[in-house]
């Protein structure tokens, strides 16, 4: 709703050194690679590119994903892996066979396989997290591509990967035990009591082959009304898994374009998106208590953590699951796609205690942060930018905000928070970094930030994402439409300082103690 003429709505929020919610772990700024479209084959992998490396990834993309801060990518899939068999990506490529993708009802050429995507993040010194097939695969060839990928040698699989020409073992450290097991469009879908036995005994057989790997099982791949299992999946799930798993990983995704359905009915509005960070947030609480419960059932000191593995705003995107042929192309994301972007992040900041890993999905061209041409050029979706500021200075603890902030009133969910916000605080810097957009499409809101805790504290900057125009974004023909700027940031009196926040804005407030 509009203000008064001549009234400013006004929020407060307050930072408090004492008040940390955990260290942020650096796998929240990780992204998610799958055989889709044009995500591999002509997006990160092109041959004929004149920057195409000696595998054939293109180098222009590798520079933008290094700027961008990805620390951690999760690969080959996503629906694509419960029908993949991974055997079909090692060797000479010439002999590889050429088979269909039946997730995406296209060709895969495997020419993009297991060793040159490790030694692809190998160069960007990104951490790769591997996902196995529990769909048509089984736990033995599970297990056998951890002994393929992890050990140095003196076995069939871990000297076959010599033969193959990489000598020194991909130490993959993190590992997906299958891909979205309840949603109904993946191949070999099972019931919570079938995936529990196949995860936990894939689960032993991997960790019998290296006992110094992270395990990550499948939890409910969405809250959405029509997903029966939701929770109930969790509980059967960790009952039988708790003690040989270490995450649970759940995935979102968001639209406001009620034309777009997804696997489920989509009622969501433009109105509604400031809904969408409680909805975030009530999910994670969810499937956080049935864990804790089954943590409490066992007697155990054991936690179970998150890990967010595929996440993101998919108004404008394709991709929709169950074997359909669909043409991909890139995506294109505008201001208001941004915001989100940020508000999701802050939303597992704020609850970095238990959320060390997230995944925005995907890294490039469909859903992607970065979009090609094919033998041209790369740019940047506005998305990149929010992604890039907190895998930068979101560096050390969070911090919980105490805030008293306007509503507004969303179309289907009451009144909602106008503003999302989340702070980090790193104590061997001193730095202070604040995140913060403002949902609302049509008022600025002025907003006073409380630091008085952390002593004497000093301006640095205000790094803005705004546009007048919402819908503004980037593209081939104006790749720099819109990009970030620095704005004046007032200095700090008493440890509180006054600041302007544009309306559907994303915002960067940096801070420094003396």
């Amino acid at each position: 709703m509009k203000g008064k003429v001549g009234y400013m709505k006004k929020a407060k929020i307050i930072f408090d050194k004492d008040f940390v919610v955990g260290e942020v772990d650096k796998r929240i700024a990780g992204s998610f690679i799958e055989h889709l479209g044009r995500v591999v084959y002509d997006g990160i992998y092109e041959p004929s590119h004149k920057t195409a490396d000696e595998l054939g990834f293109r180098k222009d993309v590798q520079r933008e994903i290094k700027e961008l801060g990805v620390t951690l990518l999760r690969y080959p899939g996503g629906n694509f892996v419960s029908g993949y068999d991974w055997k079909d990506g090692i060797g000479p490529r010439d002999k590889r066979p050429v088979k269909k993708n039946l997730a995406w009802n296209v060709i895969e050429t495997n020419q993009v396989g297991t060793d040159e995507f490790a030694e692809y993040v190998k160069k960007m010194d990104i951490e790769l997290a591997m996902a196995v097939n529990l769909g048509t695969g089984t736990p033995k060839e599970a297990g056998e591509l951890v002994d393929y990928c992890n050990t140095k040698s003196g076995t069939y699989w871990s000297d076959l990967r010599r033969k193959n020409g990489y000598k020194d073992p991909h130490n993959i450290k993190l590992w997906y035990l299958g891909n979205e097991m309840d949603g109904p469009w993946q191949i070999c879908r099972l019931t919570p009591e079938e995936y529990a036995r196949k995860a936990t005994e894939t689960a032993k057989i991997m960790k019998w082959m290296d006992p110094d790997i992270e395990l990550v099982v499948c939890g409910s791949c969405t809250p959405e009304i029509g997903m029966e299992t939701y929770a109930e999946w969790d509980r059967i799930v960790l009952d039988h898994t708790y003690e040989h798993i270490d995450y649970i990983s759940l995935h979102r995704y968001y639209s406001y374009d009620p034309s777009r359905q997804m696997f489920y009915p989509n009622k969501d509005e433009l109105g509604d998106i400031p809904h969408f960070f409680t909805d975030l947030d009530n999910y994670i609480h969810t499937i956080l208590s049935v864990a804790d419960y089954i943590k409490g059932k066992k007697r155990t000191d054991k936690e179970i953590y998150i890990s967010f593995d595929e996440w993101g705003v998919i108004s404008s995107t394709s991709a929709q699951p169950g074997g359909v042929k669909q043409e991909f192309n890139y995506s294109t994301f505008s201001l208001l796609d941004a915001v989100i972007y940020g508000g999701i992040l802050c939303t597992f900041l704020n609850r970095a205690d238990r959320v060390k890993i997230a995944c925005q999905s995907l890294l490039v061209n469909e859903g992607g942060m970065l979009s090609t041409e094919v033998n041209g050029k790369v740019i940047r979706q506005v998305t990149f930018y929010p992604f890039m500021h907190v895998a930068k200075y979101a560096k050390g603890v969070a911090l919980k905000a105490v805030t008293d902030v306007p509503k507004l009133m969303t179309k289907n969910y009451g009144e909602e928070s106008a503003i999302r916000t989340a702070g980090v605080y790193n104590k061997d810097t001193g730095e202070i970094n604040i995140f913060m957009i403002n949902c609302s499409l049509e008022d600025d809101i002025e907003v006073e930030i409380d630091l008085r805790s952390f002593g004497k504290v000093v301006s640095k900057e205000h790094i803005l994402l705004y546009n007048e125009d919402y819908k503004i974004y980037n593209s081939f023909e104006n790749p720099k439409s819109i990009a970030p700027i620095k704005v004046d940031l007032k200095p700090t009196d008493g440890g509180k300082v006054n600041i302007i926040l544009k309306k559907h804005s994303w915002n960067v407030l940096r801070f420094t103690t003396e």
